[in-house]
């Protein structure tokens, strides 16, 4: 009843807006133009425009463009500012039903009787500066001019320098992003306002330590349930962007009614880049021709001692008629090794009667190294149309990545003085395809926004490969308690023994993830003048998106082949009799010498004794896949039926808002949206069973819908020249990954795991305040405070339980005690505070060579406390000594999860005639990687420190540039530590990487 009322309100609001809007349109007139560079005639995006003594104003498009409807006739005088330039006053005539035309020029600001020359990377922070303090929204920026002076490897090392923001790492390359210590799944991706497609599997999820999620199993456990579970994260995988693409970069915290409000952290917004009007020797209306660029670059990779890497890029742009149509396109091929050595430990408090002061056992210990290399191609094709009214605008983007990573590992059992030595051979395709269609239309009363999107997105792994074999004495029998060493001490004393190990087992898994998402939006904005002091923005309009996912594995697996196999042992001997046995077993000497080097692994701190042979495995395969039998190596039906899905989500939303003006220095943007989401998911259902299937079941279908209406409001305040106030209180959403809330059960021996469809979306309440101060001298400095207050948030579950009528669809005639395994909907808030503060300036004003520094700083303090559920089975005995089990259900309150302390990130830029250069710092500690009840088992990161150094000559010939990249200079590794102990729970080594290229403007 709620919602059709607020429906039937809304349409009344906006009738009577259409009604008022076409009755003052005929009495006032509007003001067009362009700010621009009054040296080189560039336009200066999101200059800042008012008339002063009235409320009329705004800023300027990315193209320099602005527009002022709805002025009553009469003179005004125009302020134009831009932060670097000189501020301009001039005075113009409006008269009513007409539109005038008056574009303004800016001149740089200098030092009298000298000359100022603004520089690459110092007109690239100019631009960003000027879009954050002129945006309605809370942001920050990259603008296009800083990425192409000095371009990173891809879109996600460009965002990592902003406040707030940390990467996720695969192999050193930045993949996904951290915003305010909210992981990938609780922030969007999107290209001018339009969802990228999610993570479908990547290939990043399935080659790395889990180090979020420490325990259970090691490396010699093979495909994990946990990385099947990773199949449907909401994140997204920002490797396959690259920098040179896009049109700029905005991280938007704090956002506006007019977004879409799924997010917690903040939303990754990449704006298209369209062919420039402002090219060398480009004159319009003369004969247009295209301007092309070409980079060739190779690359180092220290770890693995590489040459091999390569990468190329092809840029071809034009406008045509008068620069009214542009056409830009770009393809990218290039190839990087991301190996890495590993380590992963676990620990686990067995001595739980001494609280805090208890030691934590160091249970298994991992050294594994991957040996990753991927090829990517890209192409971007953007067409753009601009004409007196409006302009329409087409992107279409595609993207294919080839990963193969082969891991070989050691993994320690320190209790049962097991040694195994494991391998994984992985292979996975990612293929992306995005179309964006967009119009903007000036109509009678209205601006028209229309977007019209479609993405497809699919990932297959065709046969991954995992085999291992067990060595059952590691060596560690006559060292005494092991249990409280630190990993190296307990490396250190195994003793590898190829002769005496043996084939454990062998697994395979094909998965198929694909999605497909087709959106529509229309927006609506129109201007409605109250009076000379009080000035409003209407702006309404809707969405409506479609989503169908599907995910399908494959698993075969062999177990404990050391006692026979079924018989598969007895094939491969048959096959291959020149293999070697081991008391009837197959040896791991038949697999321990191959030609692959380990090199100095984790800089020599531990060794990996046996190069695996890999390809030995492959020629096995097809013979166990012929012996299968109920023993050997077959078909895992469970692990093929229950993780396979498919459905659609129909996500709709509408909203409406308000801009405010009041007087020439407080905006207010009040504003709501109503958002909703439909989900359809068909899964798997059953319960054990005897037999190879081993499951008793079918599928099911089940429809949930959730709505939220979401109030918003943003206020704005310019008490000085100089200094700007800003806060926000906005709503936001997340809701689950598609992987718990498939409606899929399984009911084992004494376990249930349970997904749980019928999931809230999480919901986040959101403050945010910035003050900045800002000028041509002091650059823009700005101190941001936020405070998050989310309810719902979704967390894996484990309780135990024997009623089971809570979950009808359940068997109801058990009454034995489960293991019960689900998600759940946090019942207590979860608050995230934290302070971000940024410096961004550049020395203008001190003589060269000094005037060349661009500067820029930003650190950021995070502070979280989360309730996490947790159930302990105590078991006693009665008198008559009879098994007596209780269970315990509480919470434990830390810290969120991928959550860091501090992040601080530093650069200095250098511009010198044709010379340009930057050192960057980036510094981040104590990372929250894993929660539990017990400090002794969790996990945090070590403070990490990355020098990064880029340069670049332009040569006087040809538009030749030469430029060289340094990254992550000194080598410096990822460690995670155990709270307790400081002892390493993980580390990643990807060394130094080194790129050199050559970049040619025609």
């Amino acid at each position: 009843m709620l919602s059709r009322i607020t429906v039937i309100l809304g349409q009344t609001i906006i009738i009577l807006l259409i009604f008022y809007s076409a009755l003052v349109s005929a009495q006032t007139g509007t003001l067009k133009g362009t700010i621009q560079d009054a040296k080189t005639g560039d336009p200066l995006p999101y200059s800042n425009v008012i008339l002063l003594e009235t409320s009329f104003g705004g800023s300027a498009d990315k193209e320099g463009n602005y527009v002022i409807k709805g002025i009553p006739s009469g003179s005004y005088t125009i302020r134009v500012t831009y932060i670097g330039y000189r501020q301009v006053e001039t005075t113009t005539e409006i008269i009513a039903g007409k539109t005038t035309e008056y574009s303004i020029s800016l001149e740089l600001e200098a030092i009298e009787g000298e000359t100022v020359v603004v520089t690459g990377q110092a007109d690239g922070q100019l631009r960003a500066i000027n879009e954050q303090l002129n945006s309605l929204q809370i942001k920050n920026v990259v603008s296009l001019s800083k990425i192409l002076e000095l371009p990173d490897a891809n879109a996600a090392e460009s965002v990592s320098r902003l406040p707030g923001v940390s990467l996720i790492r695969t192999g050193g390359e930045g993949s996904q992003v951290v915003i305010r210590g909210l992981s990938p799944q609780y922030n969007q991706i999107t290209i001018d306002g339009v969802e990228l497609p999610s993570d479908v599997a990547s290939f990043n999820n399935l080659v790395s330590s889990d180090k979020g999620q420490q325990g259970g199993g090691g490396t010699n456990s093979g495909f994990s349930i946990a990385d099947l579970g990773k199949l449907g994260d909401r994140g997204t995988d920002l490797s396959m962007i690259s920098s040179n693409s896009l049109g700029g970069i905005e991280v938007i915290k704090a956002i506006t009614p007019d977004m879409d409000a799924t997010l917690i952290g903040g939303v990754v917004n990449f704006g298209l880049r369209k062919a420039t009007k402002s090219y060398p020797n480009r004159i319009l209306g003369e004969p247009s021709f295209p301007f092309i660029q070409i980079t060739s670059q190779g690359s180092y990779n220290d770890l693995k001692d590489s040459y091999g890497d390569y990468k190329f890029v092809g840029t071809a742009e034009s406008r045509f008629f008068d620069g009214s149509f542009g056409v830009f396109v770009q393809g990218l091929i290039d190839k990087r090794n991301l190996s890495s050595n590993e380590l992963r430990a676990d620990y686990d408090l067995h001595d739980k009667t001494h609280g805090d002061a208890g030691v934590p056992d160091l249970v298994s210990l991992d050294l594994t190294d991957v040996f990753r290399e991927r090829e990517r191609s890209n192409i971007t094709a953007v067409l753009d149309y601009e004409y007196q009214s409006g302009e329409i605008d087409f992107m279409n983007f595609f993207s294919t990545s080839d990963t193969k990573a082969t891991s070989r590992s050691e993994s320690i059992l320190q209790a049962s003085n097991d040694l195994y030595y494991s391998a994984k051979d992985e292979h996975n395709k990612l293929n992306v395809i995005s179309n964006l269609l967009i119009l903007k239309q000036d109509i009678p009363i209205f601006h028209v926004d229309l977007k019209l999107s479609h993405s497809y997105s699919e990932s297959k792994n065709p046969r991954d490969l995992f085999f291992n074999f067990w060595q059952d004495d590691a060596g560690l029998s006559n060292r005494g308690n092991l249990a409280k060493v630190p990993p190296g001490l307990l490396a250190s004393y195994i003793v590898p023994n190829d002769s005496i190990a043996s084939l454990d087992q062998i697994q395979t898994k094909e998965t198929f993830t694909k999605e497909r998402v087709a959106t529509g939006s229309l927006d609506l904005q129109t201007s409605l003048p109250i009076s000379n002091d009080v000035t409003a923005i209407i702006k309404f309009g809707g969405m409506f998106q479609y989503r169908y996912r599907s995910n399908d594995i494959n698993e075969y697996q062999g177990s404990h082949l050391y006692s026979g196999g079924g018989g598969v042992i007895n094939a491969f001997s048959r096959a291959y009799p020149d293999l070697i046995l081991n008391g009837g077993n197959l040896s791991f000497l038949n697999f321990s010498h191959d030609s692959y080097s380990y090199g100095d692994f984790l800089n020599g701190d531990y060794n990996l004794a046996y190069p695996i042979n890999v390809e030995l495995m492959y020629q096995l395969l097809p013979i166990a896949r012929q012996t299968s039998t109920l023993e050997g190596y077959q078909i895992n039906h469970l692990a093929s039926m229950l993780n396979d899905y498919s459905g659609n989500e129909k996500k709709s939303a509408a909203y409406l808002m308000a801009t405010l003006n009041i007087g020439d220095k407080i905006t207010v943007v009040p504003g709501a949206r109503y958002q909703n989401l439909t989900t359809t998911f068909t899964a798997v259902r059953g319960e054990t069973a005897p037999g190879p299937v081993g499951i008793n079941g079918g599928e099911v279908t089940k429809t949930e819908s959730h709505g939220f209406l979401l109030p918003m409001v943003h206020v704005r305040y310019r008490p000085l020249d100089w200094l700007q106030v800003q806060f926000a209180y906005t709503n936001t959403l997340n809701y689950p990954d598609y992987s718990v809330i498939t409606p899929r059960f399984f009911v084992g021996t004494g376990f249930i795991s349970y997904n749980n469809y019928q999931l809230k979306p999480a919901t986040s309440e959101n403050f945010d305040l910035v003050v900045s101060a800002f000028a041509n001298e002091l650059g823009l400095f700005t101190i941001d405070g936020f405070k998050k207050r989310i309810k719902d948030l979704i967390f894996a579950s484990e309780t135990y339980v024997t009623d089971l009528s809570p979950y009808p669809e359940l068997p109801q005639d058990r009454k034995q005690l489960f293991q019960f395994n689900t998600y759940i909907n946090n019942p207590i808030p979860i608050d995230v505070y934290g302070i971000e503060t940024e410096w961004q300036t550049n020395f203008w004003y001190l003589p060269q060579p000094f005037s060349g520094i661009v500067f820029n700083i930003n650190y950021t303090h995070i502070f979280s406390e989360a309730s996490y559920p947790k159930s302990e089975l105590i078991n006693e005995y009665d008198e008559q000594g009879n098994l007596v089990q209780t269970v315990n259900d509480t919470s434990y309150t830390t810290r969120l999860l991928n959550q860091p302390n501090d992040i601080l990130n530093l650069s200095v830029g250098y511009d010198f005639g044709g010379f340009s250069a930057r050192l960057s710092l980036l510094y981040q500690d104590n990372i929250f990687k894993k929660p539990d009840f017990w400090m002794q088992n969790r996990v945090n990161s070590d403070q990490y420190t990355r020098w990064d150094l880029s340069v670049k000559q332009t040569l006087p010939w040809y538009g030749i540039q030469l430029y060289f990249n340094l990254n992550n200079i000194s080598g410096e590794r990822d460690i995670d530590v155990n709270q307790k102990t400081s002892f390493p729970a993980a580390e990643e080594h990807y060394g130094m990487t080194a790129d050199m290229g050559l970049r040619l403007t025609l």
